[in-house]
């Protein structure tokens, strides 16, 4: 990992491990796939329940598959089992190196995976941000970019995969319809890093983030954005206009490749696009998730050829 300046204290690594759990609360972590080349995206989430209950989802969708394939193991996790090895059915997840490296392996019915994470850049917490992380979306949370080597094979179809890999851990409480709607946008290249989450809850605009460039890493200060929608309002092109809290500013532009509607939620759907981007000309991957209430994307939808 670079030498990296940052205007915040490292955070700890041994928050890169379990967490206790206050009732009605969760941990999860995602690790965003983005394989472009193979016309493949999806993710593979563990997540654990105060009382141990754990779920482990792994799902791909895109061109270069015939089918979106999702599969997911559910079972106890001990409470003496922590995530240098955490095992969820056919999920097992390695931190081998605290914010650094991360084994993780999928062997489910149609998908087998076997990956190596490095990370390029040391996490971003939104418990450095002054207004902390909103607590009725965590008690805190890390963002991080790195690289992923892989084997990937789905129906017997095998390949080797790499790329950029977003991971994203969170740990505390979480009542997803507090949102309105919110923009969780991830973009990456060998140059530069840019993150931030937009959050639209009580009437108030929460913006959480950093830009990274040059070898430091700053909080966003404020984004500008424009957006293409298709006819189901799924993202088709996301132009995002970043300055941090040192007057730096960095654009970057992004098209969707391959996109899918989640549904975690009574309350809201996550409308997931992977994306090819470039940031101030460099090329790279990234991810954007919209949230949105369930009842105004329904209703919305109905205008978005004329006014989205």
């Amino acid at each position: 990992m670079p030498e990296i300046t940052q205007q915040f204290a490292s955070f700890p690594a041994k928050h890169a491990f379990r967490h206790p759990m206050k009732p009605d609360s969760r941990e999860s972590l995602a690790h965003m796939l983005v394989f472009p080349d193979h016309g493949i995206a999806g993710f593979i989430y563990p997540s654990i329940r105060s009382g141990g209950a754990g779920k482990a989802r792994a799902c791909l969708f895109g061109s270069g598959l015939s089918e979106t394939v999702s599969e997911a193991f559910e079972e106890q996790v001990p409470d003496d089992m922590d995530f240098d090895d955490l095992r969820i059915g056919g999920l097992q997840m390695a931190v081998r190196d605290p914010h650094k490296i991360v084994d993780l392996k999928w062997d489910g019915p149609r998908i087998k995976f076997d990956g190596h994470y490095e990370a390029l850049y040391p996490p971003y917490a939104f418990s450095s941000h002054p207004d902390g992380n909103p607590p009725y979306y965590g008690d805190d949370r890390t963002e991080q970019h790195g690289r992923i080597t892989a084997s990937l094979e789905v129906d017997g179809n095998p390949r080797d995969v790499e790329g950029f890999l977003i991971r994203d851990h969170s740990w505390g409480p979480r009542i997803w319809g507090l949102n309105q709607h919110y923009k969780w946008f991830h973009a990456v290249t060998g140059e530069s890093s840019i993150h931030f989450f937009e959050m639209l809850s009580f009437g108030r605009r929460q913006l959480r983030g950093y830009l990274m460039q040059n070898g430091k890493m700053r909080h966003i200060a404020d984004v500008e954005y424009d957006i293409a929608y298709d006819t189901e309002m799924m993202l088709e092109t996301f132009i995002a206009k970043v300055t941090d809290v040192d007057g730096r500013r960095a654009t970057v532009s992004t098209k969707t490749y391959a996109k899918i509607q989640v549904d975690l939620d009574p309350m809201i759907y996550l409308n997931e696009a992977a994306l090819t981007l470039d940031i101030d000309g460099a090329q790279g991957t990234g991810w954007c998730e919209f949230c949105w209430n369930r009842d105004y994307l329904a209703f919305a939808k109905q205008y978005v050829e004329k006014y989205g």
